[in-house]
């Protein structure tokens, strides 16, 4: 059987042609767990199983490949009918569609996003290119097989302009892995589709008023359709050019005129090191592992050349790949001006050329002008596509954990308080989290000393709620009037001080690598100063004995699996957190301990997010002390 080219085939294809190819020949990818990860701790599957239900006739298309596209074909000779994942084949070209309604020759063809969208947004079609070009893919196969029929595309989507009428919405769906299903989910960049699809099951399924339910669910709104007829016609011709390009390559092998090195390969999913197939490798060979590289300059991809693309990729076609082999005066303005990103740029070549950490001078004083308690803050929330209460909209931000470590004078022990909303372990676990969630930290910290952050999620959380207090009609005047306070916005300065911002403006480290994540610069300190592993509370993050190398105290945190857990259940970053929220609120196929294992992951992830902060800020503090 020839190759075929699927829909996943052709998104994939769209940022790489060379990738269609590692794809097919097995290459391992790194980001096939992220992807799938995002899904189940965004609700897509869900969103997916929820516009099945609203088409209460349809037909799953299952099985392998052949008997899919024939059980399709036997079914459109209906006059009327509605499928699930009808399998069309038209010459190479072969696509799965998640709903087809067909009516005479009038079709329906429904491509299924947990993206959301605004339906009273004017402008939101050219926001959502990506998927309408997927759609049109799509349509582009279906009308060259089924020439008469007569198509309009739609996506259906959570819309983010309607809020549910449905109390704990997302508690109506539950997800189970199902290792004996012989269907597995095709990620885009996924060449061996080793995660098979969660079973969603619909928990009103046996009850007696079955249907009551489901009405209340198709009058629910939260999905809504939109047509992209118009933007599928434009796209046509590009998308006809484009699969026959890639189906030549599938066909004929690649050349070298069909992919070019360039600024995104950073981002490629077949970077891989370690493995014996590495597509990144295959197609840089040694200039893609250059030490440092100019991939890890400091917002490197926004530096123009003088035709005004890249200047990364004009140093790419001329093999030029080392952090080194940039010419510093094209970092500055035309006028000879060093802006403010230049000026980042320009220091971290310098430093790196020096294998030097460097503070700046005013660091001294950014640190002496903080009034104590410091109140170090990090935050986790939950945005996902259905929504968790009442009234809320689809990827409205759901606030249910903070950690606090406070230093209440210099050189003073860190205190630590957390608060986190986790259903039914937590007293009324079914309300609306955010408001006790925002009052319970105005308790802690009040108006006293300083609150840090890393970059603007925590300001931007509280700055949500207090807009989400009329909404839900909140009228606890006391803590509007906090959070007016505590939050910046283009109106009012506000009491948060950003660590990443003074990062920027006072701290450099070459291990960063032009980054300034607290996953970057934790690291770089922790590794390179081990008397900080001396001091008493940072030691449960400290090897024994200390080993050379860069150590992370993210590597620390470790899952249950004494519970029958397994790796999805270590909590290291925020999908993690958010599925480990979703899954102790609604995922009743866990035992309570397993529940409670989770719990404790994610105030043990928390907890390490401000600690990082207070070692980062305790190196700063104590460079300070030993300059004066």
């Amino acid at each position: 059987m020839p190759p075929t080219l699927s829909k996943s085939d052709f998104q994939l294809a769209g940022s790489c042609a060379r990738k269609l190819v590692y794809k097919k020949q097995g290459y391992p990818t790194a980001n096939d767990t992220n992807e799938y990860m995002q899904m189940l701790a965004e609700g897509g599957y869900v969103v997916g199983k929820m516009a099945t239900m609203l088409y209460p006739e349809g037909i799953e298309i299952e099985g392998d490949t052949r008997s899919c596209v024939e059980q399709t074909r036997q079914w459109l000779e209906q006059d009327e009918v509605v499928l699930f994942e009808a399998a069309i084949m038209h010459g190479q070209r072969l696509i799965r569609i998640d709903i087809l309604k067909k009516q005479g020759n009038k079709v329906e063809l429904i491509e299924v996003k947990a993206k959301s969208h605004d339906s009273e947004d004017e402008k939101q079609e050219a926001k959502l290119k990506e998927y309408i070009r997927d759609v049109a893919y799509q349509y582009y196969v279906l009308t060259g097989a089924y020439p008469d029929f007569k198509v309009k595309p739609f996506l259906l989507m959570p819309d983010k302009s309607k809020r549910t009428t449905i109390d704990a919405l997302a508690g109506w769906f539950t997800m189970q892995k199902d290792h004996e299903n012989t269907e597995t989910e095709e990620l885009p960049a996924q060449q061996h589709p080793r995660f098979h699809r969660p079973v969603v099951k619909f928990v009103h399924d046996e009850h007696p008023d079955r249907d009551r339910f489901l009405q209340q669910l198709r009058d629910e709104g939260i999905l809504s359709a939109l047509d992209v007829s118009d933007s599928v016609q434009d796209m046509l011709p590009e998308i006809e050019s484009e699969s026959t390009r890639l189906l030549r390559i599938l066909n004929e092998g690649i050349s070298g005129d069909d992919y070019v090195l360039c600024k995104a390969c950073k981002a490629c999913e077949f970077y891989t090191p370690g493995l014996e197939k590495n597509g990144y490798h295959e197609c840089w060979g040694d200039t893609g592992f250059t030490t440092p590289h100019i991939f890890d300059l400091y917002y490197g991809g926004s530096v123009s050349s003088e035709t005004h693309t890249s200047y990364l990729d004009e140093l790419i076609a001329e093999k030029k790949t080392s952090l080194f082999d940039i010419d510093t005066k094209r970092l500055c303005k035309k006028n000879g001006e060093i802006g403010t990103r230049a000026a980042r740029q320009l220091l971290q070549i310098e430093q790196t050329q020096n294998n030097g950490e460097w503070f700046s001078e005013e660091l001294a004083g950014e640190i002496n002008s903080l009034k104590y308690p410091l109140h170090f803050i990090d935050f986790e929330t939950y945005t996902g596509a259905i929504p968790f209460h009442r009234n809320m909209r689809p990827y409205e931000l759901l606030a249910f954990q903070w950690s606090c470590h406070t230093i209440d004078e210099p050189g003073a022990a860190p205190r630590h308080a957390e608060w986190i909303h986790t259903g039914p372990m937590f007293p009324d676990g079914n309300a609306f989290p955010n408001f006790e969630f925002a009052r319970s930290l105005m308790r802690h910290i009040g108006d006293t000393g300083t609150p840090l952050m890393w970059a603007t999620h925590e300001n931007t959380t509280l700055r949500a709620i207090l807009n989400q207090m009329p909404v839900y009609k909140e009228t606890d005047k006391e803590l509007e009037a906090w959070l007016t306070r505590i939050t910046k916005d283009t109106k009012r300065p506000g009491r948060f001080v950003d660590m990443n911002q003074m990062t920027l403006k006072h701290y450099f480290h070459p291990y960063m690598q032009g980054r300034t994540s607290i996953k970057k610069v934790l690291p770089a300190v922790w590794s390179h100063h081990p008397y900080l592993h001396e001091i008493l509370w940072f030691r449960e993050y400290a090897p024994e004995p200390f080993l050379q190398g860069i150590i992370d105290p993210y590597d620390t945190l470790t899952g249950g699996q004494h519970l029958g857990s397994d790796e999805d259940d270590v909590v290291k970053g925020g999908t993690d957190a958010m599925r480990a929220y979703y899954r102790i609120r609604f995922d009743n196929t866990l035992s309570p301990e397993h529940k409670t294992e989770l719990r404790n992951q994610l105030l043990q992830y928390c907890r390490l997010d401000t600690m990082a902060m207070v070692i980062i800020w305790e190196h700063w503090r104590n460079i300070n002390n030993d300059r004066n």
